[in-house]
């Protein structure tokens, strides 16, 4: 609803709710150990709490594993679906959940992913190992300024070759890194920006 001037009744337009683009697998915990940690560990009680999430996280979608009891869980990147997964093991769930993978599109006939744009605070002692990761990584540097005492480094990457970055820059980096990133869109897969 809008609350508007009565004699110019204009809506405002709709805000579009960025897609998924990464998926992992949740689903009861199956280990040997299981039942031993958290107080709901049924598939059923699984699919009520992501059911219950659902209807306040509009950039979260589900759908249940067609092969089990598990469910495909998809969201707006690592930390959003992290959040989700944390928030339930701390209400007492007890799960398993799978390696995150990207979500590919069609687009006109061409396989397409995500990118992003990574932007990444650090201590100048340190820029060379951020350098190093996305370099391996195949991002392209599109801008560094370099302050009295931080760097900043922005890249532009696929999502995919972002994916399990986080960890290993905050230890290359002594912890010093601040990083940050936002969606550009879907592009043909294996092009470079």
């Amino acid at each position: 609803q809008t609350v508007t001037d009565p004699a110019h009744p204009n809506a405002l337009p709709t805000i579009a709710v960025e897609e998924p683009t990464i998926k992992v697998t949740i689903g009861p915990n199956t280990s040997p150990f299981a039942g031993e940690e958290g107080k709901f560990f049924t598939s059923r009680q699984i699919k009520e709490r992501l059911l219950k999430e659902k209807e306040t996280n509009l950039g979260l979608r589900i759908e249940e594993d067609p092969e089990g009891v598990n469910f495909v869980v998809h969201g707006r990147g690592e930390l959003h679906l992290a959040m989700l997964i944390e928030t339930m093991r701390r209400e007492g769930y007890e799960l398993q959940v799978s390696k995150p993978h990207v979500i590919f599109k069609t687009i006109d006939g061409v396989v397409c992913e995500p990118f992003e744009e990574v932007t990444v605070d650090v201590d100048t002692e340190h820029v060379g190992y951020v350098n190093e990761e996305f370099g391996k990584r195949k991002a392209e540097m599109i801008n560094m300024v370099q302050g009295e005492r931080t760097t900043r480094v922005q890249f532009k990457i696929s999502s995919q070759n972002l994916l399990g970055i986080r960890s290993i820059l905050m230890t290359k980096t002594r912890g010093t890194a601040i990083m940050s990133s936002y969606s550009l869109g879907y592009f043909p897969r294996g092009t470079r920006m």
